[in-house]
């Protein structure tokens, strides 16, 4: 044991007999003579102990290894965080509990260590646990998510072979009157125009009602290569006529080149309309008279993006997460059931499309629609 001599009647202080039988490190620090004493149970698990061994404050490379220096050792209370060399040269994390010895004059300090490793190991572990149990749940909550989605579209799939026999009756009468006029009544070139579009309008709704009976068995239509430009116009052109009455104008910018998807036309189409009758809802709940639908379209060999955006009331984030829930609708009574984005999205995710939204109460809501490719679908479904 390393111990300096010091003045006569303080040794006895400095190495009482009671502290070399104690289990635990003990140091002993006299500050005004410098003088350090340790006891056997601290020269074993550390090595020899000096006073020029904690002279000097050491480089830090981690801050969670905080050295210790002899200017803590007058420090009276707990300290945590530390570390001190083993005699095989490890850093062991240690705290230590500091509290005066003897009489005030002689400015002495009673210096217990603990070896806190297994707590370190332990509080790391428990850390780690931490991250791997909130991992653990975010991806059950992810898996509940989708198993709910699962369920509500099974549901609306039993609703929508009954909507569709329904729809389907007047339907065709519709169209067939529609077809009578044409060719028995003279009609000037405005109602020739506005009734082209009631058969056009028609004629799809009768596919769209063909496409809910597919989607109650949870098979599609077939599917041929689409222009999803055509499908973007085509529908901006269905909506022309009343987003004018209501004094909204909507734009449609596509780049050129764009490569075709595989999909089923009208019922991309009908997506289209439904994103586009969102926007127009949603700027129709402000009664501003600037409303404004911005449909662009973009792509490249991987797939086509369609970006609709207005300036609408915009969605908080409750709205926002239920946006594509079977029957959820915030518009009144009877003014909408809340399928058209359930089942837009149930197509969507047939042609592996994504779709994502960002939105902002009173400044409006984008939706961002991406497409891939046949090729792209290919390449992902081999590598699973």
């Amino acid at each position: 044991m390393a111990v300096r001599k010091i003045k006569p009647h303080l040794h006895t202080v400095l190495a009482p007999e009671g502290l070399y039988a104690l289990p635990v490190p003990v140091l002993l620090w006299q500050k005004n003579t410098d003088t350090l004493w340790a006891n056997p149970s601290f020269e074993k698990e550390f090595g020899q102990v000096n006073v020029e061994r904690f002279a000097t404050q050491p480089h830090l490379h981690l801050i969670q290894e905080k050295p210790i220096s002899l200017t803590l050792f007058s420090m009276v209370g707990r300290h945590e965080g530390f570390v001190l060399e083993n005699k095989k040269g490890m850093k062991i994390p240690v705290e230590m509990k500091i509290n005066h010895y003897g009489d005030a004059s002689d400015e002495c300090y009673l210096v217990l260590i603990e070896n806190v490793s297994m707590k370190v190991d332990l509080e790391k572990q428990l850390i780690q646990n931490h991250f791997e149990i909130q991992k653990a749940y975010a991806e059950l909550k992810t898996t509940q998510d989708a198993l709910l989605q699962a369920a509500k579209l099974a549901s609306l799939g039993e609703l929508s072979s009954g909507i569709a026999h329904e729809l389907n009756q007047p339907l065709q009468a519709i169209l067939g009157f529609s077809q009578e006029l044409e060719h028995l009544e003279k009609l000037s070139d405005t109602g020739k125009e506005f009734l082209g579009d009631i058969i056009h309008a028609s004629k799809k709704m009768a596919e769209i009602i063909k496409s809910l009976r597919s989607f109650a068995r949870q098979s599609g239509d077939e599917l041929i290569e689409t222009d999803v430009e055509h499908a973007v116009r085509e529908a901006s052109h269905l909506m022309h006529h009343q987003l004018m009455a209501m004094g909204i104008q909507m734009t449609v910018k596509a780049e050129k080149n764009l490569p075709l998807i595989v999909a089923n036309g009208i019922q991309l189409e009908q997506v289209m309309i439904n994103f586009m009758s969102n926007a127009r809802d949603a700027i129709e709940q402000t009664k501003r008279k600037d409303g404004m639908i911005t449909v662009t379209i973009s792509g490249g060999d991987e797939a086509v993006v369609v970006t609709i955006k207005d300036n609408g009331c915009g969605m908080d984030s409750q709205t926002q997460s239920r946006i594509f829930d079977p029957f959820f609708t915030t518009k009144e009574v009877g003014k909408g059931m809340g399928l058209g984005m359930s089942i837009s999205y149930g197509i969507l995710k047939r042609l592996h499309a994504e779709v994502s939204l960002k939105s902002k109460l009173a400044e409006g809501t984008e939706f961002q629609i991406t497409l891939p490719t046949q090729s792209q679908v290919t390449q992902t479904r081999s590598k699973r």
